[in-house]
């Protein structure tokens, strides 16, 4: 179906894949889903061929079932660990009024950053102009000495999507469009009021972590670590001495910021587990002071990238997704008094897909129902001028 887009998200754990398609009110249908789970990695970040095709031929299986029809394009989702961000801003002299051809150019300027291989510019988010120094909306036509385009320009691993189209190809999928997926989730989860005013966006996945900053309506920052929410599970096994998929199981009873110890009947509280034919009980307040120390070592870690940057009063909130933390109960509040920004958790508001979870399938699908929509508008432009044609001659 041409008006539908297919998206697909390559996590740490699990590829994703979506079939969705635009409803009323800018709203997306979900029509199609599928996911699959790997476990192999190769050279430490990349996941093997063999490994990510056999996840990826089942997702898109699942997916095309559920719609009922074969996907030929996609829309690629970029994880953070393949993307990167660089501040751009632009400067030119000018003994004139502000004309078209100046802002085109330096819009040019902005875009030809040299990186080096493997990296390339995917796209440039342009963002306020200074006039003499003074942000200005629309510079065209001001007198003024120097004029400054503010910029941030946002790369792409070009090895990783040469390695996915070579997939997808042996699939018989072609690659319609690759999405920053940093870039794409914060357009589609941050609010107006958050992008203009300052959010940090902080997605914590299986085995990664992706987190964001947006200011005046810019992306002013965009970072990658190498842990996640599986770092608690395993945490919890090797505390408990429990199998991983326990551990798995009992960290969702955890509620965080729960004053157990002040509890006078806190010896009480526990949680049965089985061990074979034996059934041993978990005590509670060990279960929770595993998870918080974990969340709270998460938690600094960001802090202290951020701090690193010199943007730690760059935000004045947060948004959560992913499963490696939004899924613990009393999160935010939890992360409330470590980050002291208000939080909440970014979730799509679409039917069958309302979990934290779902937040970067969601934002590919929006980002290629988007380009679809940009592409018809320049072909309907198109269609338009040449009635106008016609209807001159006739």
């Amino acid at each position: 179906m041409k008006d539908t887009v297919t998206a697909i998200d390559i996590g740490t754990t699990k590829v994703a894949v979506l079939l969705c398609q635009g409803g009323s009110n800018d709203s997306l249908i979900l029509s199609g889903f599928g996911q699959a789970g790997y476990t192999a990695v190769h050279n430490g970040n990349l996941k093997s061929n063999k490994e990510l095709r056999t996840a990826l031929e089942e997702a898109l299986r699942q997916a095309g079932k559920m719609a009922g029809f074969k996907i030929n394009n996609c829309s690629l989702g970029v994880p953070g660990e393949f993307c990167g961000l660089v501040l751009n801003p632009v400067e030119i002299t000018l003994d004139q009024p502000v004309t078209r051809q100046d802002v085109l150019g330096l819009r040019k300027q902005a875009a030809d950053y040299p990186l080096p291989a493997p990296w390339k510019v995917s796209e440039v988010a342009y963002g306020s102009y200074l006039a003499d120094g003074m942000p200005v909306n629309n510079p065209l036509g001001l007198s003024c000495r120097t004029l400054v385009l503010e910029a941030s320009a946002i790369c792409i691993d070009a090895d990783f999507v040469r390695q996915m189209t070579q997939i997808l190809n042996s699939l018989k999928v072609n690659l319609a469009n690759r999405v920053p997926v940093p870039l794409a989730s914060s357009k589609a989860l941050l609010t107006k009021e958050e992008m203009q005013e300052g959010a940090l966006w902080l997605d914590v996945g299986g085995e990664s972590l992706d987190m964001a900053i947006h200011k005046d309506n810019s992306p002013i920052f965009l970072d990658w670590l190498p842990l996640g929410g599986n770092i608690i599970t395993r945490d919890i096994a090797a505390s408990i001495r429990v199998s991983y998929e326990e551990a798995e199981k009992l960290k969702r009873f955890c509620v965080l910021g729960l004053a157990i110890r002040e509890t006078p009947d806190a010896y009480e509280m526990n949680l049965p587990i089985r061990d074979g034919k034996e059934i041993f009980n978990v005590p509670m307040e060990l279960l929770q002071r595993v998870v918080e120390a974990r969340a709270d070592e998460i938690l600094d870690l960001v802090q202290k990238r951020i701090t690193d940057a010199g943007l730690q009063d760059s935000y004045k909130s947060m948004v959560l997704t992913g499963g490696g933390l939004a899924l613990f109960r009393g999160i935010r509040e939890f992360a409330f008094g470590k980050m002291k920004v208000p939080v909440r958790l970014g979730v799509p508001d679409v039917l069958g897909m309302s979990g934290p979870t779902f937040s970067a399938i969601y934002a590919i699908g929006r980002a290629g129902l988007a380009d679809n929509r940009s592409g018809k508008g320049t072909a309907w432009k198109v269609v338009k001028a040449l009635l106008g044609k016609i209807k001159v001659i006739i």
